[in-house]
């Protein structure tokens, strides 16, 4: 009798069989708060992105497919499309009038003559900088250029 008080207030539960109605029933309360809380996490997500953006709006003035439409400058660092595939590569020469480029992939490899819509720009261009044109300049003068630009941030 001691040990039946000191237990009871330890009720014993008989588990409820799950049958495809209350299955049913169940998984219905659960999925609205489910999406609930997707919807949160996608909301929390989209203010997180723009709080890096720059105040002046610089880069709500890019065009929404910017990575395939923005001109290409020599350096920059993009992905090329070879059969279905992209890879990491760098523009190492513009052909033309934006007509075409000749990219190096990480790996050495080297293609030419790649039109503007098989390369997609990684990283979107700072349109408040001074655009100099890179395109014609010697690798040599390329990496002077970056020095020179290097120590102006600095």
């Amino acid at each position: 009798e001691a040990e039946d008080a000191m237990t009871a207030h330890i009720v014993t539960q008989q588990r409820k069989t799950m049958t495809q109605e209350r299955m049913q029933r169940l998984s219905l309360f659960r999925v609205q708060r489910y999406y609930e809380k997707i919807n949160e996490a996608k909301a929390s997500m989209v203010t997180w992105s723009y709080e890096g953006q720059p105040a002046d709006g610089a880069a709500s003035a890019l065009p929404e497919n910017w990575a395939f439409t923005m001109p290409l400058k020599v350096g920059d660092q993009v992905e090329a499309d070879l059969g279905g595939a992209f890879f990491p590569a760098t523009v190492t020469k513009v052909i033309g009038k934006n007509a075409a480029y000749d990219v190096q992939f990480f790996d050495g490899d080297q293609e030419s003559g790649m039109e503007r819509g098989m390369l997609k720009l990684l990283a979107p261009p700072n349109l408040a900088e001074d655009d100099e044109d890179t395109s014609n300049m010697t690798p040599k003068q390329l990496k002077r250029w970056k020095k020179q630009q290097a120590k102006k941030s600095k």
